[in-house]
Formats: C-alpha cells, sequence, structure tokens
C-alpha cells in the first residue's frame, strides 16, 4: 500500500457518506423548487391566472346589497 492511499473501508466509508449528503442535498432541492414552483403557479403571476375571474369593489358592494 502506498503512502497516500487510505484503507478500502475508509474509502468505502467516504463514498457512502458523500452519496448519502448528495441524496439528502438533492432531495430538499426538488422540493423546495417544487414549492416555489407551486407558489408561483397559483399567484397571479402565472401565464395561465391571467384571465382569471376578477371582480371590481363596485361590483363586490352589488352583491352585498342584494343579499
Amino acid at each position: 500500500m502506498s503512502k497516500n492511499q487510505l484503507p478500502f473501508h475508509v474509502r468505502a466509508t467516504d463514498v457512502v457518506h458523500r452519496l448519502t449528503v448528495l441524496g439528502l442535498v438533492g432531495i430538499c432541492v426538488v422540493g423546495t423548487g417544487s414549492i416555489v414552483f407551486n407558489i408561483w403557479a397559483n399567484s397571479d403571476y402565472a401565464p395561465w391566472n391571467k384571465k382569471k375571474l376578477k371582480f371590481e369593489q363596485e361590483q363586490i358592494r352589488e352583491g352585498n346589497n342584494e343579499e
């Protein structure tokens, strides 16, 4: 074994640790992205929400007066 090579079990543990951390970070990024996308998709900025039904203040008052 050369001086700068670590034992196999140390290298294997390092690989498992790196993959675990990479997986956890990936899950967090995907989760955060999906939450941000859902907030944006349900907001007024999303292109498919441009034609959303909107009421003027006068229409709201008229509707309240009829009841």
